[in-house]
């Protein structure tokens, strides 16, 4: 049986041309012949599209059939069996929404748009002094080492304030972090790492950022423009971030603070920092790749 489907495939070209949707005369990409093709788009409150939404398509047995991401229009689409399935879409800073499709055999299913409503939970916090907490926050990188595995670290102290400004894109944000507290978990490393050929700690014991202004493009995504300033040299950075919303928190220590929370990452050029030392195997592959991927994850207390 498989086979003869597979001869009359070749035969007639199924599967390598565009077949035509029978439900309403347009064109399907190439799929397999014992599915069909769903597509939706997705857009906010306001009816801007949303790129990087999650789609996820669970059948009557709570079995995952397809999942994936809206392109930079917010569209997505799949070929998925037949049948009656649950489309649920999501999206950072939005309220998940859900809807059922059935879909058929050789035909396309079109939701059509699907309006996201966003998530009170995720309100900006007030203004004000913001301290970042540092047993619950982590500054990580990580490097490449001789272009086969990954060097993973951090900086064990630092000190953070962000300004909440009334116009939250206002907002400002300072860190201290300082240089010899770096630790990859091996001393003669970490030696390393705090001598003239990397952080030069005798002559730069601290690195500095600030924020020089917060650009918000959709839900809890943001973009924190600013300037890192390691070994005497500033150069501009950006920090793609996620808002993860504010808490109250009652524990240990803790007297129900007030809390926000933030995810960031960038990726840092050692050239632009003058962090020169280069040193390669017989084959001319780095020992340290030129790039360093730094993540934050900050919990920041509001002060009294």
């Amino acid at each position: 049986m498989i086979f003869a489907k597979l001869r009359r495939r070749r035969s007639t070209g199924e599967g390598s041309a565009l077949r035509p949707d029978r439900s309403g005369g347009a064109f399907l990409p190439p799929t397999p012949l014992d599915s069909g093709v769903l597509s939706c788009q997705v857009h906010d409150d306001k009816g801007k599209l949303l790129p990087g939404a999650t789609v996820t398509l669970v059948n009557r047995l709570n079995q995952t059939v397809a999942q994936g991401e809206t392109d930079s229009y917010g569209y997505f689409v799949a070929a998925v069996p037949p049948g009656v399935h649950k489309v649920s879409v999501s999206a950072g800073g939005f309220k998940r929404r859900s809807t059922r499709a059935e879909v058929r055999v050789n035909q396309q299913t079109s939701v059509g748009g699907i309006g996201l409503q966003p998530d009170d939970s995720l309100e900006l916090p007030q203004p004000g002094t913001w301290r970042f907490d540092a047993y619950h926050t982590e500054i990580r990188f990580i490097a490449q080492h001789i272009g086969m595995s990954k060097i993973h670290g951090s900086f064990r102290k630092f000190d953070g304030l962000i300004q909440v400004a009334p116009r939250f894109e206002d907002s400002r944000i300072q860190v201290v972090i300082e240089a010899d507290s770096i630790d990859t978990g091996v001393q003669m490393r970490d030696d390393h790492l705090r001598s003239a050929d990397f952080l030069d700690v005798e002559n730069y014991p601290r690195l500095y950022f600030t924020s020089e202004r917060f650009t918000w493009l959709r839900g809890d995504r943001w973009t924190v423009h600013g300037q890192l300033t390691l070994r005497g040299t500033t150069s501009p950075v950006e920090l793609e971030t996620t808002y993860l919303g504010q808490r109250k928190w009652q524990g240990p220590g803790y007297d129900g603070d007030m809390r926000v929370a933030c995810h960031s990452t960038t990726t840092l050029r050692r050239e632009d920092y003058s962090v020169n030392w280069q040193a390669t195997l017989a084959k001319g592959i780095a020992v340290v790749g030129p790039t360093i991927s730094i993540e934050l994850g900050v919990q920041a207390v509001l002060e009294q």
